[in-house]
Parts: structure tokens; C-alpha cells; sequence
């Protein structure tokens, strides 16, 4: 898991990196898709099932929040690009165990469906 975190935010350094400058227009539009990221997670159910991305999301926008108080426009861009990610990846995590969970359940299904025909209970 920390090696997914670690690459993702290996190819955002340089991303971020090589803007030049950031005005406040861009960090604002980046510190709204990150909200908006980190919103996502938790609608998603990330506190149950991804609860360490989703925190760790959080804690990147709230960086970006204070980066934005002090008028850091780079580090809010930073920031929040992180959290965007973090809360990308606790969403997908999310759904991903919800996923894994209706296969579980439709197999057992399956399971039970096929061990009544075997045994002659077939409908």
C-alpha cells in the first residue's frame, strides 16, 4: 500500500515541480478538486474501508487549507494535489472492498445454489 502512495507522489513531484509559477487562480481550481476528491471518498465509505488513505487525504487538505490562509499559491497546489490523490485512492480502495464483498456474496450464492442441485433439491 505505502508503495502505491510512494509512486503516486513520485510522479506528482515533477508534475508539480515544473510549473514555474502558480497564481492564485490555479491553486484554487487545484484546491477544489481536491475537496472535491476527498468529498468523494467519503461518500464512497473510505472511512470504513480505507480509513488511512481517507485520513492522510485529509490531512494534506487541511496543509493546503492553511497554505491557502497564508497565501502560498505553490504549496496549495502542492498540497493539494496530494490530497486529490490520497482521496482518489481511498475511494477506489473503497469500492474496491465493496466490490470484492457483492462477488463474495454472489459466489456463496452460487455455492449454495449448486450444492442444492447436487444433493437433488433442484427447483
Amino acid at each position: 500500500m505505502n508503495i502505491v502512495r510512494s509512486l503516486l507522489l513520485a510522479t506528482l513531484i515533477p508534475i508539480c515541480g515544473s510549473a514555474q509559477a502558480i497564481d492564485r487562480d490555479g491553486a484554487q481550481l487545484e484546491l477544489a478538486q481536491a475537496t472535491t476528491s476527498v468529498q468523494a471518498a467519503e461518500r464512497d465509505d473510505a472511512a470504513r474501508y480505507a480509513p488511512a488513505d481517507l485520513a492522510e487525504a485529509h490531512v494534506m487538505l487541511d496543509q493546503a487549507l492553511h497554505a491557502a490562509d497564508d497565501r502560498a499559491w505553490m504549496e496549495v497546489a502542492i498540497y493539494s494535489e496530494r490530497a486529490k490523490v490520497n482521496g482518489d485512492l481511498a475511494s477506489a480502495r473503497s469500492r474496491q472492498q465493496r466490490a470484492e464483498a457483492a462477488t463474495a456474496e454472489i459466489q456463496r450464492g452460487l455455492d449454495a445454489l449448486q450444492a442444492g442441485t447436487v444433493n437433488g433439491d433442484a427447483p
